[in-house]
């Protein structure tokens, strides 16, 4: 059974140079009711890949402003099953067209303008 990640590693407010990068622990939370920790594109990135390379993909993710003055009002950053049809995990179920949409989203939110903290589910692949 996954273990779950200590609640110190959920700070949204953690400075992202102090981040230990910790793929196989993130993938075991991302497996878990909770998610992953909240992680900065890059580092949500990192952790979509590895999981892609192990057959899984990103199934829900939820996407989250470290500042109030940047509320994350545009749902279409998150991948919450409201993508079009088709696209959503429960359509498809193919971890690489959810990579893509995965980064179409970072890249929506990076030209809005907007600095988000991710926090990803992974599930296998396939029907």
């Amino acid at each position: 059974m996954p273990q779950r990640i200590s609640p110190e590693r959920f700070d949204l407010l953690v400075d992202d140079d102090d981040l230990v990068v910790d793929l196989p622990a993130w993938f075991a939370a991302a497996h878990t009711g909770d998610g992953a920790p909240w992680l900065p594109a890059a580092q949500a990135d990192e952790l979509a890949r590895y999981g892609l390379k192990r057959g899984e993909g990103v199934a829900l993710m939820e996407a989250a402003a470290r500042m109030f003055r940047e509320p994350p009002s545009d749902i279409g950053w998150e991948i919450l099953g409201n993508d079009r049809d088709g696209y959503n995990w429960t359509d498809h179920r193919d971890p690489k067209l959810a990579y893509r949409v995965f980064l179409a989203k970072l890249k929506k939110a990076r030209v809005d303008g907007v600095t988000l903290l991710y926090k990803l589910w992974l599930e296998p692949g396939g029907v």
